[in-house]
């Protein structure tokens, strides 16, 4: 069954219109995205691209906004059930991939359009993003898997027997704390896999030892922890770890692989040449830690005798600035927490949403900035844009004060505790303090 797809760019308004603000937002909500590798993208070649999967959809936000093909993506197949949303996913590129936990047994059968349609999309040249695992999770592990991308990438050879080949680009994403405002992306795109490469005896094609290459490839470009139990200490440590560097709050992108390469090798410590012991007692004094942290409404960033203050700090100015930014985008910031508190459920979903939702609500300023301006006066988005850059400082106003002021905090401590949390805080970088300068 031939599917027959729409090539026209009007189809898909919505994709380009969105394109351009989502790459804005994306700006404004994490703190820095470092993303490598865009350079082993093939070249007037086509590729999918396969990538791990710790959130619902904040990394292919991500890739999209920064490949200027558009991407199609698979999404569950039983958020197209709607009318209204089926309209508004076809119009962001999604293809509806079915799986009988969530749409029943029956439903399968409708996956053979789904495949039919990536394999079209990418003989004309579009791009097609899979999320191998076959579901998401949040964690920095990569699971068992799945033959659905090796079933797309040899059928799509299969099916278009005139393309020289198809490659498969292995994309690994880590989060500093996924489910966080103003967090760390680190995003690596790797070396292509030729397709062809793995048909076996020129005729059948390998899945296993495609699958296999592909999961070495990704392991690669991920920072990972091989056991739940070693979670809370690696996760500690690479805090740490970032704490010891300070990233520009105006420059997001970071396009090289430095802090993918220090996380990794701090993890790969742990996971592979630490002792048990000394597993075991940093677990102990990591625990420690992350109590008194708790206990006196602290964060490890803050734990320093050399926090400088911020100069912003001492204008009154700025103070009433960021007040009034703060206040512009409170609907918005109110609004994402209340969905994400009240509505959802896992872990997963509870930063995408955010993002979703806040995204959702200035389209909505947006729109009433442009129907305001064309009843009363195009002031009306010079005001509008003045808000938004507020918006915009107030972010960067109220990191620097809440480091200061958890500085100071620090400060005001006893002398006893002040030196019991540096003690700490030293003991336990100094287990990996090297693998920093290596």
């Amino acid at each position: 069954m031939k599917v027959n797809i729409l090539n026209n760019r009007s189809n898909f308004m919505l994709y380009f219109f969105l394109k351009p603000l989502v790459q804005l937002a994306i700006k404004v909500y994490f703190r820095n995205i470092f993303l490598s590798g865009l350079n082993n993208l093939p070249h007037k070649k086509p590729y999918l691209l396969a990538m791990n999967h710790p959130t619902a959809f904040l990394e292919p936000v991500i890739m999209a906004a920064n490949i200027n093909k558009p991407i199609h993506f698979l999404a569950r197949g039983d958020h197209f059930n709607k009318s209204f949303y089926r309209f508004l996913l076809n119009q962001a590129k999604m293809i509806p991939v079915f799986r009988q936990k969530e749409s029943g047994f029956g439903s399968l059968k409708n996956n053979y359009d789904t495949f039919f349609r990536c394999y079209e999309y990418i003989s004309k040249d579009e791009l097609v993003a899979l999320f191998p695992e076959g579901r998401t999770e949040h964690e920095k592990r990569l699971r068992p898997l799945q033959r659905g991308v090796a079933r797309i990438a040899f059928g799509t050879l299969t099916h278009f027997p005139h393309l020289d080949d198809l490659y498969i680009v292995p994309v690994g994403v880590s989060y500093a704390d996924a489910l966080s405002f103003r967090t760390t992306a680190v995003l690596h795109i790797g070396e292509p896999l030729s397709v062809r490469n793995y048909f076996g005896d020129g005729k059948s094609p390998d899945h296993q030892r495609l699958l296999s290459d592909l999961e070495v490839r990704l392991k690669e470009y991920m920072v990972i922890i091989d056991k739940v139990e070693d979670d809370e200490l690696i996760e500690t440590c690479l805090t740490m770890a970032r704490n010891t560097r300070n990233y520009s709050f105006f420059k997001v992108y970071q396009f090289d692989t430095s802090l993918l390469k220090m996380e990794r090798k701090v993890a790969q410590f742990w996971n592979e040449e630490a002792s048990q012991s000394l597993k075991d007692n940093t677990k102990l004094k990591v625990r420690a830690y992350l109590d008194l942290l708790e206990k006196y409404n602290l964060s490890d960033k803050v734990i320093s005798l050399q926090v400088k203050s911020s100069w912003v700090s001492f204008f009154p100015i700025f103070h009433l600035t960021s007040l009034i930014g703060t206040i512009f985008v409170f609907p918005m910031t109110y609004f994402a927490d209340w969905v994400v508190k009240n509505k959802i459920k896992h872990l997963s979903f509870k930063s995408p949403v955010r993002f979703g939702a806040a995204f959702g609500v200035s389209l909505l300023y947006l729109i009433i900035t442009i129907i305001l301006s064309a009843y009363l006066s195009i002031l009306v988005i010079s005001i509008a844009l003045s808000l938004g850059l507020m918006a915009y400082f107030s972010i960067y106003f109220r990191e620097k004060q809440a480091i200061k002021t958890g500085h100071n905090r620090f400060l005001k401590l006893e002398e006893a505790q002040k030196e019991k949390l540096l003690a700490l805080k030293k003991d336990i970088l100094d287990t990996f303090r090297f693998k920093l300068s290596e």
